[in-house]
């Protein structure tokens, strides 16, 4: 046979069979990697959201002079904690509904201050199980607070690596007390 001319048709199956298989995987590695992409950046904002949250109401209840809400020695849970600094004002955190998310605030006499941007929400209407405020303590020892919230990527769809959720957790006792 004479093959000055040209590929067979044998040949040419094979390598366009290749090259599909090779372009298959090239396009799943593509986009794992968008999806890992964007997953971690839902993620990223859910921290760092949660962490300003609490770090801001640590610091807050830790200048604070005393706990305006129920603390009990056993233990008292809340959606709510008032705590008041050493000009006597009363901040309030708890669940703000802001549109169409819920949203961490603190309320005081000058209004209220988001801690949370309109990107993560506590969920619709703020259960018991997305915020609380545990405060034990109260009569002769420094009252000691234990903050609980869980934070959800808002406008997610449904699939499964574009939704983000986040528990925080941290305790924290008062340093400037009135005894």
């Amino acid at each position: 046979m004479n093959r000055d001319h040209g590929f067979s048709l044998l040949e040419l199956l094979v390598s366009i069979s290749i090259i599909a298989i090779l372009g298959t995987l090239i396009a799943q590695v593509f986009f794992t990697t968008l999806r890992t992409n964007t997953k971690t950046e839902i993620l990223k904002e859910l921290k760092q959201n949660g962490d300003v949250a609490l770090e801001t109401m640590q610091r807050l209840i830790q200048a604070a002079r005393s706990v305006a809400s129920a603390c009990a020695d056993t233990g008292t849970t809340s959606q709510t904690l008032a705590i008041v600094d050493d000009t006597g004002n009363t901040t309030t955190f708890g669940c703000v509904p802001d549109g169409t998310v819920t949203r961490i605030a603190s309320t005081s006499a000058s209004g209220v201050e988001y801690l949370t941007n309109k990107t993560v929400t506590l969920g619709a209407t703020c259960p018991v199980t997305t915020l609380q405020f545990v405060c034990t303590g109260g009569g002769s020892a420094s009252p000691s607070i234990k903050i609980s919230f869980r934070l959800t990527q808002t406008g997610t769809t449904g699939v499964q690596f574009e939704q983000g959720q986040l528990q925080f957790q941290s305790s924290v006792s008062l340093r400037n007390t009135l005894q």
